[in-house]
């Protein structure tokens, strides 16, 4: 289903029935990387996945912004019905975002490494422009291949096997994005008070093996929301999706579960 953000179109896929969960991709990503994930969410849950602006089946416009972005996923909340909102990286920042304009529609709020900036966090204006040169280059799997190795962290070997596997030319292709995400990432600051009265049951998870500036990030973020609990996935970096897609639905699953009951028995 296809639904209407402001000037953009937002794609929407749905898969079981049950109580809602919305699942809200990062960097670099689109819905299909939520893919192995879906299926045990949707035993007992209504699973959406969509695919921010900008990527796959979504439409784009100018004036690219957070805000747009948690405007993005509030128009699918407000489709959907109240549910849990779950988001990696920066979806997670855009799914917070998204919270804290409209607590209503969120029964819960999971946030998976959202890399909000702390102190010593690198400035990777960099790296964006790079990107961007590569993506007007039509290089966009180098493009992508840069975001992972030097804002992600990963090994170049690893980045070099990665464009290998199946799927990986997909999400190249929606590489002209990450220049933006990288930008609106350095400039995010993270509003304290707002947090601070922000009663949305909220999970926060972190990989054992995730880099320190994603862990303090979850710390900080945790010491702001009165309702916040931490969970971490052990052996875990900072895509879960794809490493113990079994755990990180686990994870899910419970928390969605237990305040999806609350919030129907408010």
């Amino acid at each position: 289903m296809r639904v209407s953000s402001g000037h953009t179109s937002i794609d929407v896929e749905r898969a079981g029935t049950g109580p809602a969960i919305l699942l809200v991709h990062g960097t670099g990503d689109d819905k299909t990387c939520w893919r192995s994930v879906v299926p045990p969410l949707s035993v007992r849950h209504s699973v959406h996945t969509m695919d921010r602006r900008g990527r796959g089946g979504s439409g784009d416009a100018a004036g690219h912004s957070i805000r747009a972005e948690a405007d993005d996923i509030v128009a699918v909340l407000d489709h959907i019905g109240p549910a849990t909102l779950v988001g990696h990286s920066f979806g997670a920042i855009c799914a917070l975002e998204a919270a804290s304009r409209a607590p209503s529609s969120v029964e819960g709020l999971v946030l998976y490494e959202p890399p909000v900036p702390v102190p010593g966090t690198p400035d990777f204006s960099g790296v964006a422009a790079r990107v961007a040169d590569l993506c007007a280059q039509d290089r966009r799997e180098e493009a992508l291949c840069l975001f992972l190795v030097e804002v992600t962290g990963l090994e170049p070997g690893l980045a070099k096997l990665l464009r290998r596997v199946p799927g990986f030319a997909e999400r190249a292709a929606v590489a002209d994005t990450i220049a933006r995400e990288i930008d609106a990432t350095h400039h995010y600051v993270l509003d304290r008070e707002r947090l601070a009265t922000l009663t949305v049951p909220t999970l926060l998870l972190k990989g054992d093996r995730s880099a320190p500036g994603l862990h303090e990030a979850v710390a900080m973020i945790a010491g702001l929301m009165p309702r916040a609990v931490t969970e971490v996935l052990p052996g875990q970096a900072h895509r879960a999706m794809e490493g113990a897609p079994a755990m990180l639905a686990d994870a899910v699953d419970t928390f969605a579960g237990r305040y999806s009951h609350e919030a129907h028995i408010r």
